[in-house]
């Protein structure tokens, strides 16, 4: 018997969400802003982020076709527009790294921070149309929004964001780990999948590596309103963690046979440094495992997998 459906979704309160949703959200340091009509005040006070209390807790750098966010003890999100050999598409990228690595970022970023000049951005008076880019917004633990008011130090900011996000980007390529207490160094799961994005049914193709050392990354491409669209978030868990899920995930593989041709859609675990894929009944034993893992996991990898179809026993 089959399970039934967990209806999975992406919104703007979780770190994936449509480009389109997540852009303005980042734009204007705040999910689900209201909708606005008035002009923006002319007259603003600048001040500096010595005197903001308390203290910053989200970064937000925007420029045409592209936003970038840091979130203090979080991760960094970013949507761009970017180009293919097929053509334009969307891309949506979340990067959680280690608390300590952005711990540091945040220790410079506050020094450089506090030798800026602000001013007061009011949300509920500003237009999208009135930003002017390139932008960089604070946002304090309050609910104070803050705009760099010097293009040269938004350019500074601006800087600093894309450093990190380059130096992240490098660190994620998913190396088999440690050997788990079942032999387990790495889980690999690829196939079809389907996710609400913001309300929005999509359904595309998902690929997800975890590592015993807590390593993770996942990538999904689909389609969001006739639009293409790729998201992809790396991260790290704890290697206790990771190395139990894993073997929980893996518990009921069992390789392909020799010469079975090989599935798109497949289950895949690494011992000894050589990966085995599993064969199609063990592939949906595994997905279903890997779906129910997922929530313990802090939703690192959110769309669900579909199972491949199987032939019928004959009996």
């Amino acid at each position: 018997m089959s399970r039934p459906h967990r209806e999975r979704s992406w919104n703007a309160a979780r770190p994936f969400a449509t480009p389109c949703c997540i852009a303005v959200a980042l734009m204007l340091t705040a999910c689900g802003g209201t909708t606005r009509r008035a002009s923006t005040p002319h007259s603003q006070t600048t001040t500096t982020a010595a005197a903001v209390t308390p203290r910053v807790e989200r970064l937000v750098v925007a420029d045409r076709g592209a936003v970038s966010m840091v979130a203090r003890g979080g991760c960094v999100a970013s949507v761009r527009t970017a180009e293919s050999e097929v053509g334009t598409h969307d891309e949506l990228r979340v990067r959680c790294p280690k608390p300590e690595r952005m711990k540091r970022w945040f220790d410079g970023a506050d020094r450089v921070i506090a030798t800026l000049a602000l001013e007061p951005v009011d949300e509920d008076l500003e237009e999208e149309d009135d930003v002017k880019l390139p932008t960089a917004k604070l946002l304090t633990a309050s609910g104070k929004a803050l705009r760099v008011a010097k293009p040269e130090d938004v350019a500074k900011l601006a800087a600093e964001v894309t450093a990190l996000t380059a130096e992240l980007a490098a660190a994620e390529s998913v190396a088999p780990g440690p050997a788990s207490a079942d032999g387990w160094q790495m889980l690999h799961v690829m196939g079809p999948a389907q996710v609400l994005f913001a309300g929005t049914p999509a359904r595309g193709v998902f690929e997800a590596r975890v590592s015993t050392s807590g390593q993770y990354m996942c990538d999904f491409i689909t389609n969001v309103e006739d639009e293409p669209m790729r998201a992809t978030k790396s991260g790290w868990l704890t290697p206790q963690t990771a190395s139990k899920a894993i073997d929980e995930v893996l518990g009921p593989f069992n390789a392909t046979e020799a010469g079975e041709t090989p599935k798109t859609t497949f289950a895949a675990g690494t011992k000894a440094g050589a990966e085995q894929r599993s064969n199609a009944i063990s592939t949906a034993a595994v997905f279903e495992r890997f779906s129910l893992m997922q929530d313990a996991l802090g939703d690192a990898c959110l769309p669900e997998l579909e199972p491949p179809s199987t032939p019928p026993l004959g009996l």
